[in-house]
């Protein structure tokens, strides 16, 4: 399993929606089946740079809502289900409390983000093909590591469709190749659920850190007949993402 091998945080919650069946075909379905993987042996301190890079890589000033914390701490790294109640389900809802980037994550405060899969059908290998991303060494959590194709903050007030759009253009589409690809209504389409991911980590520029995230995922099939390639994608802006890997289904 290629989890085993390298570290890949904060999405293995939200990649336990990805379970290949063959049923006349390879589909997508969501599982309740969580997996859990202790990472920190493999985590990786963010090298050393200017200041500047690392403000291309997130703005410590943006804004976030402030949501609750789950019912329960069984409730955390869980799928959300109509019994959490209204206040969570179908979606959670905000507290009023808004709060910068940096003391967000500080103070391990509840947010919200988006995790995009994109994948590809790979009949004739009995498979799926996978497009992971690898996080640039200047971001302030989980610097170095692989993670989903696409992800991002939810901004204060703004919505998580929108949202969804603007990361793919932003982190996948610096080639152009996203421009008019899927429409809104596509992307509001692949949602297909949200979980709770709470992670705790260090990097050498910013220190200790708590990522609590309700990470509403989203799963698109790659538009294209040739096969999928890593170089085919690329970063509006360099120092948010490193590079792109693509993998087989059946190693996640």
């Amino acid at each position: 399993m290629l989890l085993k091998k390298i570290a890949l945080p904060r999405l293995l919650v939200s990649g336990s929606a990805f379970k290949i069946i063959r049923d006349g075909g390879y589909h997508l379905t969501s599982t309740s089946r969580l997996i859990h993987h202790q990472y920190n042996s493999y985590l990786m301190m963010s090298s050393a740079s200017s200041d500047g890079n690392y403000k291309l890589a997130q703005d410590p000033s943006e804004l976030f809502d402030i949501y609750p914390a789950p019912p329960t701490a069984a409730h955390f790294n869980a799928i959300i289900r109509p019994d959490w109640g209204e206040d969570f389900f179908p979606e959670p809802q905000p507290t009023g409390e808004v709060k910068k980037r940096s003391q967000v994550h500080k103070d391990g405060d509840w947010h919200r983000s988006m995790h995009l899969w994109v994948y590809q059908s790979d009949s004739a290998n009995d498979n799926v093909r996978v497009l992971l991303q690898r996080r640039s060494p200047y971001k302030d959590t989980h610097p170095n590591l692989l993670d989903v194709s696409c992800a991002g903050h939810v901004n204060a007030g703004d919505d998580i469709v929108e949202t969804t759009m603007r990361e793919m253009e932003e982190e996948l589409g610096g080639s152009g190749n996203m421009k008019g690809r899927y429409s809104l209504e596509e992307v509001k389409n692949s949602r297909v659920f949200t979980v709770t991911s709470a992670i705790e980590g260090e990097t050498e520029k910013y220190g200790q850190y708590t990522c609590r995230e309700y990470q509403d995922v989203f799963i698109l099939k790659w538009k294209e007949d040739s096969p999928m390639q890593s170089h085919d994608f690329a970063p509006m802006v360099k120092e948010e993402v490193s590079g792109f890997e693509i993998i087989c289904g059946k190693e996640l």
